[in-house]
Formats: C-alpha cells, structure tokens, sequence
C-alpha cells in the first residue's frame, strides 16, 4: 500500500536528464529547480511514474550529475539521450545544505544541550545523583564516606 502512495507523489518534480549508461547504472544531468539535490537512495520515476531505480551517487558541486541504480528489470541501454526523470519532491534537500557558508555568517543557534556527567535526574544522598560518592568522596565539597588513609581519622559522616 505504500508503494503506491508514493507512486501517486513521485512525479512531482523533474530530476533531470539521461546523458550515458555507465556498467550497469545510468548517469544523468540534475536539472532541479531552485537548485536542490536528491536524498541518496531516493526513488527515480519516469514520467509514466513507473520506478526505474534509485539515486546512487552525486558528483559535482553545483552544475551536478547523479548515477541511477537500476531496479533488477530496467536496462541502461533502454533510455534515450536526454530522456527527463522524475523524482519525489519531498526527497530534495536545499543545495546551500552541502556549501560551506560564507565566512561572516553564523549558524543559526541550536537547542541547548541537557547538561552532562551527573546532576539534572533527581538524586542527592552521597556525591549527589549519579557520579561521585564512595570512598575518598566524589568531586569537591569533601564529599565521600570513609575518609580512612594513613593515621586513623574514621567515618566522618556526610563530610560537610
């Protein structure tokens, strides 16, 4: 049933264009609108929507070309030269995704991270949540239980 779901969308954006069989894949000529690229392994479609394959690799930079590995009954050398090919358009990502942004411009912020070793789940007791406690305490704060060492010195308790 999912197949033909994406069957019914797959014709939405051209791809581009047949140029040449290499072994047993076809290379073609992206000719995307707005200068957008294929997901790798993104089905291919013919206009008659039936699907030929699936996107293989990308070479270039921006004037790029794709190879199309062919599905097990699709034959290279049945295409013609500038044959167009079609693709999902949801399985396009922005080309400015894979360029390295000009040197002025930052990245837009990212989400905060949650905070690392330790802390932030709750906890308390000895060396507080996870990490620290045990013997000779945990980080700072003289934490810890049995203080032991050379000379005696015993329990001390909390250790605050």
């Amino acid at each position: 049933m999912r197949r033909d779901s994406q069957a019914g969308r797959a014709c939405g954006a051209v791809l581009g264009e047949f140029l040449h069989p290499c072994e047993d894949d076809i290379v073609c000529k992206c000719t995307t609108d707005e200068n957008k690229v294929p997901y790798f392994n993104a089905p291919v479609y013919l206009e008659s929507k039936e699907q030929i394959g699936k996107v293989d690799e990308i070479f270039g930079q921006r004037d790029f070309y794709f190879s199309v590995k062919l599905s097990k009954n699709m034959k290279a050398s049945s295409f013609k030269k500038l044959q167009k090919f079609y693709i999902d358009p949801y399985k396009l990502l922005p080309l400015q995704r894979f360029l390295p942004r000009p040197p002025g411009e930052k990245r837009p912020p990212r989400g905060g991270g949650r905070g690392g070793r330790g802390g932030g789940r709750g906890g308390g007791g000895r060396g507080g949540g996870r990490g620290g406690g045990g013997f000779r305490g945990g980080r700072g704060g003289g934490g810890g239980g049995f203080r032991g060492g050379r000379g005696g010195g015993g329990f001390r308790g909390r250790g605050r």
